[in-house]
């Protein structure tokens, strides 16, 4: 009996050294081929991953980012990270007698574009801070190479030559299209500037991001609407 209640024992040490390698060992962001491709095949450079770590009695934080070498670019990406993690810091404790004792804040990027005018990352920031489940917001980050400055709603609708009320009307008929009953807040995609200040460029598409919420439940997931390029 003793030598069975070892066994016991020592499956459940094993057990908690397993989760604690899940939890706290680094996991990298997830890359599409189309990211990898964009970065190597378009634009000849090496890009890098960044990662920041922070890991208190009342938050943990893991966020990975890109940098391309293009000093103008790393900035804009680097002050978006900078940015939510100052603001996450922020957050009061969770009480003590939550499931959860850390708020959480975990983050990768997806969708990266390097082209010879223009560098567009799609950052992905998700939080928990109790509750049923994380939220996590998108974030696009568009840059001019020869300017250095980042692109406005302006300049996207400029790109695929329409103005905002057009964008809205065509976002909304594509929305009902494919959500249904699920567009519960068509508000959401209206011709105001917040409803399309989240968007990604590529080399021959402007794509709007519509953000958990925004337009539909947090079990449909954002949404999506692009537009080609001119």
């Amino acid at each position: 009996m003793f030598r069975l209640l070892g066994y016991i024992l020592a499956l459940i040490f094993l057990a908690g050294i397993a989760y604690a390698v899940y939890v706290f060992v680094p996991r990298g962001p997830v890359l599409s081929v189309a990211t990898l491709n964009a970065t190597s095949s378009e634009s000849g450079m090496e890009m890098k991953t960044e990662v920041i770590y922070g890991n208190t009695d009342t938050y943990r934080i893991e966020v990975h980012y890109p940098q391309f070498g293009i000093p103008s670019v790393d900035a804009k990406i680097k002050s978006v990270v900078d940015n939510a993690i100052a603001t996450f810091k922020e957050y009061p404790a969770n009480p003590p007698d939550m499931a959860s004792p850390q708020n959480e804040l975990m983050g990768s990027f997806n969708a990266v574009y390097v082209g010879p005018d223009i560098v567009s990352v799609e950052l992905s920031l998700s939080e928990y801070t109790g509750g049923a489940h994380p939220n996590t917001a998108i974030i696009g980050v568009n840059v001019d190479r020869t300017t250095g400055k980042e692109l406005s709603l302006d300049d996207a609708l400029a790109m695929i030559g329409k103005d905002l009320p057009q964008v809205a009307e065509e976002s909304l008929k594509e929305l009902k299209a494919t959500l249904g009953a699920d567009l519960i807040a068509p508000e959401g995609a209206r011709a105001m500037p917040e409803n399309y200040s989240v968007f990604l460029v590529s080399k021959d598409k402007v794509t709007f991001v519509f953000n958990n919420y925004q337009v539909a439940p947090y079990s449909s997931g954002p949404q999506e609407v692009w537009f080609a390029r001119r």
